[in-house]
Parts: structure tokens; sequence; C-alpha cells
């Protein structure tokens, strides 16, 4: 079996783990985004005979009017929801770390047995994770300055878009980069799993990196298209159902389906951590 039909294998045989991690992330989500959407559909959909659902009206200017009227206090729960969605956003590293081990682990376990291991490898994943965003920021910063110096220096007879189809184009290879060290940490975590130390989970991962690239890129960036793709085959269904309209089915229908798209895209991650675990297994 090839190593792709292995990654999918393996991850049809974890589907209680991924269930565990998206219920994780669906939790979190609530906990950020409620106050946020309290606070949003209370100043013109408390007064509006038709609800919130006067806020998915075409044009949405419902929308922008109530964004207006609630400014004050959405302000505030958005520095609230910005400090506990960052906690919140740090503790998921559990959910991650305990599917990974799902994923790699050979025995069936349990939601206790992948909470007690996300939790043990919270800080080294903390580690990895904390380094990947400053060598992507640390990156973009750079790649944005030196755009930034060269859009002067362009022949001053091209016009607007072709300076900027230019400065899209140099700055495509950074955002590859980017792209890149996301998918390196994936390879990086699952060295993690089991590594006596940081530094040799390291020296692992870019072997695994250097002599896997191409199966490694095929798969990331299949996982990346997949995950793109299936919102947007979703999106005119969504559109059809159409929200605005008072029937409480179709709230419910919507609400069925956004969840269904987020546990595929759930599914899709621990295919690629998979993917990535069933190369590390044949070096």
């Amino acid at each position: 079996m090839s190593a792709v039909g292995r990654a999918l294998s393996n991850t049809r045989r974890r589907l209680g783990a991924v269930a565990w991690a998206y219920g994780l992330r669906l939790l979190v989500a609530w906990i950020v985004a409620s106050p946020i959407a309290r606070t949003l559909s209370s100043s013109v959909a408390a007064h509006h005979p038709r609800g919130d659902a006067v806020l998915f009206d075409a044009g949405g200017l419902e929308l922008v009017e109530s964004l207006r009227l609630s400014m004050g206090v959405l302000s505030s729960e958005l520095r609230g929801a910005l400090l506990i969605g960052g906690v919140l956003g740090w503790l998921l590293l559990v959910p991650a770390a305990g599917l990974l081990s799902a994923l790699a682990d050979p025995e069936r376990s349990g939601p206790a047995e992948w909470t007690r291991r996300g939790v043990q490898l919270l800080p080294r994943f903390t580690l990895g994770y904390g380094s990947r965003l400053f060598c992507q920021g640390l990156l973009i910063a750079l790649a944005g300055v030196a755009l930034w110096l060269l859009e002067p220096r362009l022949p001053g007879s091209w016009d607007e878009r072709q300076k900027d189809l230019v400065l899209v184009a140099l700055a495509m290879p950074v955002l590859a980069l980017v792209y890149a060290l996301g998918a390196f940490e994936d390879v990086l975590r699952a060295e993690l799993l089991g590594a006596p130390s940081v530094g040799a989970a390291l020296r692992a991962a870019l072997g695994v990196a250097r002599r896997r690239s191409s199966a490694l890129l095929v798969g990331a960036v299949s996982a990346s298209l997949c995950s793109l793709a299936l919102p947007i085959a979703v999106a005119p269904l969504v559109a059809r159902i159409d929200v605005s309209r008072p029937e409480t089915w179709r709230l419910i229908a919507v609400t069925l389906l956004h969840q269904a798209v987020v546990f595929a895209l759930v599914a899709l991650r621990a295919s690629w951590l998979a993917l990535v675990l069933e190369l590390r297994s044949r070096e």
C-alpha cells in the first residue's frame, strides 16, 4: 500500500481522536465567539421583527449598521476575546499533540490518554510553535521592508498595475518559504513525540525534510488545496439555503453544514499528519 493509502487508513481508524480534537476546537471557538456574537446581534436584531436574520440580508446593510451601533461595546469584547483567544489558542496545542500521538500509537487509546499525552508534549510543541511564528514573522517583515525599498526604484514608465504584479511576483518565494516553515513544523512535531531532546528532534526533522522533500511538498500542497476547495464547494449550497428567511430549519441546516466542513478540515489535517508519520517511518 502506498504512503498516502496507509495514511488515509490510519486516519479512518483514528476517527475518535479526530472527533475529540474537533470537539475541543469547537468549545474554544464557542467561548471566544459567543460574547462577540451576542453583542453584534443585540443592537439591531433585538429590535427587529425578524431578529438576527436581518444580519444576513443581501447587501449587508443591517450587518454594517449593527457593527456601527455596537462598536463601543464590541471593541471591549474584542479586547477580551483577543486575550482569551490567545490563551485558548495556545492550549489548542494540547489536542494537536494528542491527535498526533493517537495517529502514531499502534494501540487504541481514549480521550484520557490523548489529553495526558497532549499536556505532556505541550512545552515542546510550544517551543516549536513559537519558533515557527518568530521565523515566519521575521521573514515577512524583512520581505516587506525590502519590497518597500524596492518600489521607488522600479521603472517610472511602468503603471501601478505592472508595479503591483512585479512586487507580488517577488513576494511569492517568501510566501512559499513561510508556507514551508508551517509544513516543516509538522515534521518536527512528529519527531518530538519520541526524541530525547528538542535538538535531536530538530536534526531528525531536517533529515526527513531533506530526504522526503518531494513527497512532503506534494502532500502539504494537496492537503491545503483540499482544505481550500471544501468550503468553496459548500458555499453555493449555504447561499441557496438562505438563513435570512424565517424558517428555523434553514439555520439548523447551515449550522450542520458549517460544522461538517470543520470536521472534514480536521480530518484532512489528521490525514496530512498521518502522511508525515508514514514518511518518517519509512526512513
